[in-house]
């Protein structure tokens, strides 16, 4: 005749296993989705985090302070010719309003009334600014007034 006290400690082991099952399966199941959801915002995360850096990579050469040269070629700008008419159809082939390319230029909207009129003329900072907006399309210059 079996010991009737390893009878019931067994069966009470198995009730116990079955029991903790059912309460731990759907814990374990919410577990594994929680893990596989981290795995797929840390993957969207490094995602956002490189495209950060190559849009950080490329505003911070195509910013407007990049408009402006370094010393050496500012001599150069000082030679090159600026009128009134190629400001205003540099502005126009780029579809800028007068206050626009201000901003770009980090002038005043009169500033550059006054230098498409030739009441005025540009500095030689500025003349450098013109000279790279000069060779911008649209795209790079609303990507810089976006900023």
């Amino acid at each position: 005749m079996p010991n009737m006290a390893q009878v019931f400690k067994d069966e009470i082991t198995r009730l116990c296993r079955k029991e903790i099952r059912t309460v731990c399966d759907p814990l374990r199941k919410q577990v594994q989705a929680l893990r596989r959801e981290i795995r797929q915002q840390q993957s969207s995360s490094s995602k956002l985090e490189r495209a950060l850096a190559k849009i950080v990579a490329q505003t911070s050469t195509d910013t407007g302070s990049a408009l402006y040269a370094p010393p050496q070629a500012r001599d150069e700008a000082t030679r090159a010719r600026v009128t009134p008419a190629s400001i205003k159809r540099h502005r126009l082939r780029l579809n800028l309003s007068q206050a626009e390319l201000g901003e770009l230029l980090r002038v005043s909207t009169n500033s550059i009334v006054r230098w498409e009129k030739g009441l005025s003329a540009p500095r030689a900072q500025h003349r450098t600014a013109l000279l790279r907006v000069r060779d911008m399309g649209r795209r790079d210059v609303v990507r810089i007034l976006q900023t």
